[in-house]
């Protein structure tokens, strides 16, 4: 047996919580959770309504159109995230949700909108903007590893395990892109002007490196006794 079967037997193995099903749904709601974001984000940005102008200089509306856009984020990608999570833990959807709700509201506030007013004060495409900046805050995977990582704290001892898992496959995507760019002209899109495509593309690399790392995280190993259930 080579190296090379011999890390893919690793990988695939029981004992490190390995299941092929749960990879490709992981891969695959992650992937949809990224298109349904984005494609709202660009209907919205596209309708008459200009919520750029109503949010600059406006504190309650640059809120509201902030905590829109991360409830937007945490109740599609948690949603869809967590039918793959259920099947391993016993993680309520709503604490899952809410778990992506702040590093979106984050996002939101620090990325979206900051890029979406200064696109609209200099007479550039504001559509564009919000899709380029919205694509670019879903690649900061890391934003959400510290706050579902304490989520998933009850149910495995590997929960801190998840910050490093969302920083690191982030990090290798980053630095391939990079690596690739200085042999292929035009590749190294963050660092230059690129494009809501080629970031989401970047979106589906990180997925198959999230999704075997949450199959460890939650191997049957790891899990602690489930919580006693909360009084209604």
């Amino acid at each position: 047996m080579n190296r090379f079967s011999k890390l893919k037997s690793s990988l695939t193995s029981e004992p490190l919580g390995w299941h092929a099903r749960l990879f490709r749904e992981w891969a695959a709601y992650n992937a949809i959770a990224f298109a349904i974001i984005l494609a709202t984000v660009y209907l919205l940005a596209a309708t008459s309504l200009d919520v750029t102008e109503q949010a600059v200089g406006h504190i309650v509306a640059t809120l509201l159109v902030a905590l829109f856009g991360a409830s937007l984020y945490a109740v599609v990608l948690g949603s869809l995230q967590w039918r793959v999570l259920r099947q391993r833990i016993t993680i309520p959807r709503r604490r899952w949700i809410i778990a992506c709700l702040g590093p979106g509201l984050l996002a939101w506030l620090v990325i979206i909108l900051p890029t979406v007013v200064h696109t609209a004060a200099s007479g550039g495409d504001v559509q564009a903007a919000y899709l380029l900046a919205a694509s670019q805050a879903l690649a900061l995977g890391p934003l959400l590893g510290p706050s579902q990582a304490l989520a998933l704290r009850p149910y495995t001892s590997r929960w801190a395990w998840w910050i490093a898992a969302n920083a690191v496959s982030w990090l290798f995507v980053d630095a391939a892109i990079y690596l690739l760019s200085l042999i292929f002209n035009g590749l190294d899109f963050l660092r230059t002007d690129g494009s809501a495509g080629e970031v989401y593309g970047m979106l589906l690399l990180t997925t198959p490196l999230t999704g075997r790392w949450v199959l460890w995280v939650t191997a049957h190993d790891s899990l602690r006794p489930p919580p006693p259930p909360t009084k209604a």
